[in-house]
C-alpha cells in the first residue's frame, strides 16, 4: 500500500457538500485542518468556507469562494486551484451528498481525521525506521518518542463541548473518588499541613526555601511517605545523582545517620537495618532519574515512558530554578515554560500529582515567583526558626517552620502563622513537631 491509498475521499466530498448547504457545521470541526484532506481542491474549498463562515457569510457560491481566497496573500494560491465551472459543477451535485444533521457530519469528519492520523503515523514510523538503520544517530530513543508523541498530541483533541448538566455527575464522582480519610487527594505525612492542602492529581505543590535549607530532604521525605502508602513515584532530580539519592533514602528508612552510612562506620545491627530498607525499596514503585540540565522534551518523553511502562501517581521535581541560581534551565523564560509544562501538560492532562521545590531569595520570596507562582497550586515556605522562636515555642515544637504562602485550593497562613516541623539533616528526616500555641495579645 502507498501512503496516497490511505484516504477517505467519499467523506471528504461529503464534508464539502454538507458545508455548502450548512456552513455553520464547520464549528463542529474546528480541529479538522485543511491539510487533513488528500484532495487539493477539497483543501482549498474547505479553507474558503471556513473563512466565510467565521465572517458570518452563509451564501456559499463560486463567486464568494474565490473572492474570500483572493482577499488574502496567504490563501491566494488556493484560488488558483479552482475554477468557476468546477465550483458550479460541485455545487450542483452537492444536494445528493450533503448531510443534514451535525451527527452525520461528525461521522464524515472523524473518517477524514482517522485517515489523516494514519497517514501521519505512517510517515513518522517510516522516519523512525530510517533512524533505526542509522547507527550514528544519537539519543534515538528520545527522537522516536518525540516523533510518535507529536502525532498523538496533534490528533488527541476533542471537538465536543458538553453542557455542564451533562458532566456534573461525572465530576462529582471524581470529587468523591479523591476523598481519602477526610481529605481531598493524598495526605502529606504532616497532619497539620493537610488542613491546608494535600497531594492532588492535576495539581502542583511547591516547597520553597533558601539555598541549603533542606528542600531536597523535604521532597525525599514526601517520596518515602508516598511509597509507604503504595503510590508510584517518579523523582526527577537536577541535584543528586542516583548514588547520592540512594544513600539519602537508605539513611531515612534505616535510621542510620547519613555520615555513618556513607563512610561505612555502622554496626552490624545498623547494617541489617540498611539491608532491610534496601530490600523494602525493591518492593516499591520508585523511579529516580538524574537530569542535571532539564529540557522540556526530555522531561515530557521521560514521564510518558515511565507512565506507560511503570505507572506514575506522583511526579517529584527537584527542583525549579533559573540560570541565575543554578544551571537546571537555560533561561528564566525556559523556567516559566517548564513550570507550565509540569503543571498543565503533565499533571493536568495526564492526571498526575506534582510536588516540587523552588529556591527562595534572601528576603524570603520565591525566586522567579512570577513564573512559578503563575502555575503552582500551592507554595509552602520552609524557614529556620530563630533562637528566640525556638525558646518561645518550646524545643518540642521543632526547629523549622512551614508557612503556606500561596494556595489556590484552600487556606493560607498570615505573616505570623506557621506549622512546626522537626528537621534532622543527619538522618535525612522531616517530622511534624508538637504545634506551638500562638502568643495571645494582652
Amino acid at each position: 500500500m502507498d501512503i496516497e491509498d490511505i484516504n477517505s475521499l467519499e467523506s471528504e466530498a461529503g464534508i464539502i457538500a454538507t458545508l455548502i448547504h450548512h456552513p455553520d457545521f464547520i464549528f463542529y470541526s474546528e480541529n479538522l485542518l485543511p491539510n487533513y484532506f488528500t484532495n487539493k481542491q477539497n483543501q482549498c474549498i474547505y479553507t474558503a468556507i471556513g473563512k466565510l463562515a467565521y465572517k458570518g457569510i452563509s451564501n456559499i457560491d463560486a463567486y464568494n469562494i474565490l473572492e474570500i481566497l483572493n482577499s488574502s496573500e496567504a490563501t491566494r494560491k488556493f484560488a488558483e486551484e479552482l475554477t468557476i465551472d468546477n465550483l458550479n459543477e460541485l455545487i450542483d451535485i452537492s444536494d445528493a451528498l450533503a448531510r443534514n444533521t451535525p451527527e452525520e457530519y461528525k461521522i464524515l469528519v472523524n473518517n477524514v481525521k482517522d485517515a489523516a492520523f494514519r497517514r501521519n503515523a505512517f510517515v513518522k514510523l517510516r522516519d523512525c525506521q530510517k533512524l533505526c538503520y542509522d547507527r550514528d544517530v544519537p539519543n534515538i530513543e528520545q527522537k522516536i518518542y518525540s516523533a510518535i508523541d507529536s502525532v498523538m498530541t496533534e490528533f488527541s483533541t476533542t471537538e465536543d463541548v458538553p453542557e455542564f448538566k451533562d458532566v456534573v455527575d461525572k465530576y462529582w464522582q471524581e470529587i468523591q473518588e479523591r476523598q481519602q480519610n477526610g481529605y481531598a487527594g493524598i495526605p502529606f505525612k504532616f497532619k497539620t499541613l493537610n488542613e491546608f492542602a494535600t497531594i492532588e492529581r492535576g495539581e502542583l505543590f511547591i516547597f520553597a526555601a533558601k539555598a541549603k535549607q533542606g528542600k531536597s530532604i523535604m521532597l525525599l521525605n514526601c517520596a518515602v511517605d508516598l511509597l509507604r502508602k503504595g503510590y508510584s513515584v517518579l523523582y526527577l532530580d537536577s541535584e543528586l545523582n542516583t548514588r547520592l539519592f540512594t544513600a539519602r533514602i537508605l539513611s531515612n528508612l534505616s535510621g542510620v545517620s547519613y555520615k555513618c552510612l556513607t563512610s561505612g562506620a555502622y554496626s552490624q545491627e545498623e547494617l541489617q537495618k540498611i539491608k532491610y530498607a534496601k530490600e523494602w525499596l525493591k518492593t516499591r514503585k520508585l523511579t529516580h532519574i538524574y537530569i542535571p540540565m532539564f529540557d522540556q522534551q526530555t522531561i515530557y518523553t521521560t514521564v510518558q515512558k515511565v507512565r506507560h511502562t511503570q505507572g506514575v501517581d506522583v511526579l517529584i521535581v527537584d527542583y525549579f530554578k533559573g540560570s541565575a541560581n543554578g544551571d537546571a534551565f537555560d533561561s528564566y523564560q525556559e523556567l516559566g515554560r517548564f513550570v507550565d509544562l509540569i503543571k498543565n501538560r503533565i499533571c493536568g492532562e495526564m492526571g498526575i500529582a506534582g510536588i516540587g521545590a523552588a529556591q527562595a531569595t534572601a528576603s524570603g520570596e520565591v525566586a522567579d515567583s512570577a513564573k512559578i507562582g503563575r502555575n503552582a497550586s500551592t507554595i509552602a515556605m520552609i524557614t529556620d526558626k530563630t533562637p528566640e522562636e525556638i525558646e518561645a515555642d518550646g524545643a518540642e515544637c521543632g526547629n523549622k517552620k512551614l508557612r503556606i504562602k500561596l494556595n489556590r485550593n484552600g487556606m493560607q497562613h498570615s505573616a505570623d502563622e506557621y506549622i512546626d516541623l522537626k528537621f534532622d539533616g543527619n538522618h535525612i528526616s522531616y517530622e511534624e513537631a508538637q504545634q506551638h500555641v500562638p502568643a495571645q495579645p494582652f
